[in-house]
């Protein structure tokens, strides 16, 4: 489990739930984020090859959703053949960033929470624009990504070039990064690009993930991270360095319905359910349209024991304001037909991109270089350099 430091994110984000629902906090099962993707986060009666089993299903969860993000070629785009960036063309785009600010050094490519299709396209794209790759080294709790990530990325980087830990970031320092291999010892000539991608950035406080990402990066080393957006009257484009105020209740209804489409993916759906088969065995969720109705419980599976609850929640934040909260639960039934009780499957912080930048300068020592959003502006790529 990751270290823990007062307040704790989800113990917030389930009191906001209560405070906005009809659900009593007693009844939210809360759980530190990393809990679901490590072998030791939430005891069960699942054997070890089951248990096994399920984080590799929710590593694959998430890399099918990336997969489908890149394959599809007018995702996020809005208005298709009238320009704005799609989600590939952006983070190919902020990549050429990245390449650019490199200034002809060679990179070592360090990603929190490995996802094979992204950094794949990532550092084939890199290549391909004529950077050299030192080094990729994966940071990841789950043990069940490693194999997968060697034969994503070993294919195009070579083994020698490949390294991996795993770690829980938290726990982790820039000290703790595998020396460069060969002849690439000379660190003046390597640069670090570090990327959390996949809004993992919304899955914590800002001062735990600020302190943590100076932690593990140097000053002159760049980061890349990707997060979901609502949006806010600032406007869009690929670099800015402006701030407004803005917050949840600025979001309109059709903004706030992309976050809640996204909750109601495929893979998404699929995610909620394997956790929830860690309290319940028989747990499942089938996949079902997006929702059109005006229920205050979202979605809700055939079978009447099992709910599946989308929330936008307000959460108040030092230094950036108040932000949304895009939150998940799976109703579990109480034995003895005492009622239910709410696993919190998914909470993740949806900033405006004034707030990102904010909870970024504020709460770590980096300084924003750019941006690239997407078209539709609900995803953007933020691009910052460690200042000191």
């Amino acid at each position: 489990m990751a270290a823990t430091t007062l307040p704790a994110f989800n113990a917030l984000v389930a009191e906001s739930i209560s405070q906005h629902s009809q659900i009593p906090p007693e009844k939210i099962i809360v759980l530190d984020n990393s809990d679901k993707y490590c072998p030791d986060g939430i005891k069960t009666d699942q054997s070890q090859d089951e248990e096994g089993e399920s984080l590799a299903a929710i590593f694959g969860t998430m890399a099918s959703l990336n997969k489908g993000a890149l394959l599809d070629k007018n995702l996020c785009t809005s208005n298709p053949g009238n320009g704005g960036h799609s989600f590939r063309s952006a983070l190919l785009s902020a990549t050429d960033e990245l390449a650019s600010l490199a200034q002809g050094r060679k990179i070592r490519y360090v990603e929190l929470g490995p996802e094979p299709f992204k950094s794949s396209v990532i550092i084939t794209h890199l290549i391909n624009s004529g950077v050299q790759l030192s080094q990729y080294v994966g940071i990841d709790i789950n043990p069940e990504s490693e194999l997968t990530m060697r034969a994503a990325l070993e294919p195009i980087i070579g083994p020698d070039r490949f390294a991996y830990l795993v770690a829980d970031f938290y726990k982790t320092s820039a000290d703790d990064l595998p020396a460069l291999p060969g002849s690439d010892h000379n660190e003046s000539e390597v640069i670090t690009v570090m990327t959390n991608l996949g809004f993992q950035e919304g899955n914590d406080l800002p001062s735990r993930l600020g302190p943590m990402l100076s932690r593990l990066t140097r000053p002159g080393d760049l980061l890349l991270s990707e997060m979901q957006v609502l949006p806010s009257s600032a406007p869009a484009s690929d670099a800015s360095d402006s701030e407004s105020d803005s917050d949840v209740s600025a979001a309109s209804t059709t903004d706030s319905k992309l976050v809640e489409e996204f909750y109601h993916h495929p893979e998404m759906l699929k995610f909620s359910s394997l956790v929830g088969k860690k309290f319940d065995r028989n747990f499942d969720l089938s996949p079902r349209p997006s929702p059109n109705s005006s229920s205050e419980d979202v979605g809700g599976d055939t079978r009447s024991d099992y709910e599946y609850i989308f929330r936008l929640v307000p959460l108040q934040l030092s230094d950036v304001g108040e932000v949304a909260v895009a939150t998940t639960l799976v109703s579990l039934p109480i034995p003895g037909g005492k009622g239910k009780n709410y696993v919190l499957t998914n909470s993740c912080i949806k900033y405006t991109r004034e707030q990102f930048a904010r909870a970024r300068e504020t709460q770590g020592k980096f300084g924003v270089k750019g941006w690239r959003e997407t078209g539709d502006g609900s995803v953007v790529f933020q691009i910052a350099e460690r200042r000191h």
